[in-house]
């Protein structure tokens, strides 16, 4: 990039690693262009959640591009599906992995539904002295109980002390994944476990969520941030199927606690008696994880219904009566239209 003197960059692929490049070339003064052939950036977050990255992108000075995939790849252009020309001297393309599964082939291992190599429990593949792990395998999913593949390191490595303890026969507990990940965009951190509401739908599991804005720490504190909460559970169990945070705050360490909650299978009640560590510098005394369990409660007893934040546009528009029953000081900071 420095030798040829590139001022325009396209980065194709919308994804953790296409967000972390994106972004470094923003910091190295490039014109940045982010396309992605989906409608929404980091496809493990629902599309509500997706939004505050995608305009924090924006925001930053990423041209970001969506549900216009690449066609074609010129010397100082890319065209995409819709005819679409984007100036770039330099094209990166972060549109995911593959297994590499020609050694296995050719050594007569078998090949998995999803492209990976098929392994037991104990990562033994179909030669019982050989051993797989890490991006080239199928795994287990947890939650939708069925055959997949997830390319992050922390699984990779506890797959790996797995083999290991097999071979000098140690049991092991093998539960799948559940896929866990959290990145940095600019400003924002986001962090998300278990599956979304796409993912949801596919396997056919019924669901229902909870979004919840709390503070990061008590709101008094100077460096306190909205810290935005998805939680998704299981209709009727409560069961924790999924969550997202994104914020500028630790993020991580609320998804932690949800990814600790889902290997355990605590349901939404469970986690209302959850005693997290408290300081007004570090948290809330009524953590994010607690109050969105608290109102996932309440929505399996029955007592509210819920309007999801993507329906508030719609209600708005359609002239809706909308009380806002928060302190004037919050009002004037920021209200809904006609509320």
């Amino acid at each position: 990039v420095k030798k040829n003197n590139v001022e325009n960059v396209a980065v194709i692929g919308a994804g953790y690693i296409g967000v972390e490049i994106a972004e470094n070339f923003i910091h190295s003064d490039k014109n940045v262009a982010l396309v992605e052939a989906m409608d929404q950036v980091l496809n493990p977050f629902d599309f509500d959640m997706a939004q505050i990255i995608q305009k924090e992108l924006y925001d930053n000075g990423v041209n970001v591009v969506l549900s216009d995939p690449l066609s074609e790849v010129n010397d100082n252009h890319v065209v995409l599906k819709s005819g679409k020309k984007i100036d770039a001297e330099a094209v990166v393309l972060a549109i995911g992995v593959s297994p590499e599964t020609k050694l296995a082939e050719d050594a007569g291992l078998k090949i998995g539904e999803t492209g990976g190599i098929e392994v037991n429990h104990n990562y033994v593949t179909s030669d019982p002295d050989i051993y797989a792990v890490g991006d080239v395998i199928e795994v287990y999913s947890k939650i939708a109980r069925s055959k997949t593949r997830l390319p992050l390191a922390g699984p990779a490595q506890r797959q790996a002390r797995a083999a290991a303890n097999h071979m000098y026969n140690i049991p092991n507990k093998n539960n799948g994944v559940i896929g866990t990940s959290v990145i940095r965009a600019f400003d924002y951190n986001a962090a998300a476990t278990g599956l979304n509401e796409k993912q949801l739908k596919d396997a056919g599991i019924s669901y229902d969520f909870v979004y919840v804005i709390p503070t990061d720490k008590v709101s008094l504190m100077p460096d306190a941030n909205p810290l935005h909460f998805k939680l998704i559970y299981e209709v009727p169990t409560g069961k924790i199927l999924g969550a997202q945070a994104i914020g500028k705050g630790n993020v991580d360490k609320r998804i932690d606690v949800m990814a600790t909650a889902i290997l355990m299978d605590a349901t939404v009640e469970d986690l209302t008696e959850s005693e997290l560590a408290y300081a007004p510098l570090f948290s809330t005394p009524r953590n994010a994880v607690n109050q969105a369990s608290l109102v996932a409660t309440n929505l399996i007893n029955n007592r509210y219904n819920q309007v999801p934040v993507t329906k508030v546009r719609e209600l708005v528009e359609n002239d809706a009566f909308i009380v806002d029953v928060r302190e004037e000081d919050e009002y004037e900071a920021g209200h809904l239209v006609n509320s």
